[in-house]
């Protein structure tokens, strides 16, 4: 006895596979679930630019108290963007036991000392670190 096979397949319409419909489901769902993904990660890469900047303005803060009790002339009234600059050149003290003795920031680019400055507070005589960004006291 033989057994002839059919070469031309009949389709079966309970065949599994994906409709088109349902395709374009699963095509949404994954948008929806990648667009939140990407906004996850931006205000995550918001939050590291924030540390960032507060770890300099502590830097620059730090300098700057040092130098102050060094005594230190750098502070220009009204001016933090200038009195950072003196820092970041380097101010030595005229006189004292630190006499000669340069107190200066790292090298920071300008975009990061602007970053900074949003956690920096000036005062007449000291230029002070603000967790919570320099406006109130």
């Amino acid at each position: 006895m033989k057994i002839s096979v059919n070469p031309i397949r009949k389709t079966c319409p309970s065949a599994s596979g994906l409709s088109l419909m349902e395709l374009l489901i699963a095509i949404f769902v994954l948008a929806v679930l990648i667009q939140i993904a990407i906004m996850a990660m931006g205000s995550t890469r918001q939050a590291a630019e924030d540390q960032k900047d507060k770890r300099n303005a502590q830097e620059i803060a730090s300098v700057a108290a040092m130098a102050s009790a060094a005594g230190a002339n750098f502070i220009v009234p009204g001016n933090a963007q200038a009195t950072i600059a003196n820092l970041r050149d380097g101010i030595a003290p005229a006189t004292g036991a630190f006499r000669g003795r340069t107190f200066r920031i790292p090298s920071m680019q300008d975009a990061e000392i602007q970053g900074a400055l949003r956690f920096l507070a000036l005062s007449d005589t000291i230029l002070q670190y603000r967790m919570n960004g320099s406006s109130g006291p």
